[in-house]
């Protein structure tokens, strides 16, 4: 999670929001995070699996199946990005993190 600014437990709880919310945009709107900044947070948790697990039952206390619901999430989202489906455009045109 080097270079974003913000700890591991933040970026995990913004991604909640997101999987909770069903949209960016509402986890913009609830978070304060831009939109694209939480698209490239998506992208970096795939990478940096270890470091979110750690945060989200360390310092989020979520159980076993809340993390195993939030990787699916995540997967399926980097998937959307990768393909360039995702709903608002710019999403998945961002660079990569």
């Amino acid at each position: 999670m080097f270079r974003l600014r913000n700890t591991p437990t933040k970026v995990a709880r913004t991604l909640l929001v997101v999987m909770r919310k069903g949209s960016l945009s509402a986890a913009e709107e609830i978070t304060g995070h831009k939109y694209e900044t939480i698209g490239r947070w998506l992208r970096a948790a795939a990478k940096q699996a270890e470091q979110i697990t750690k945060a989200l039952v360390h310092d989020l206390q979520l159980t076993a199946v809340e993390v195993d619901a939030f990787w699916s999430f995540v997967k399926k989202s980097v998937v959307k990005i990768k393909t360039k489906s995702a709903r608002r455009k710019g999403w998945a045109l961002v660079g990569d993190a």
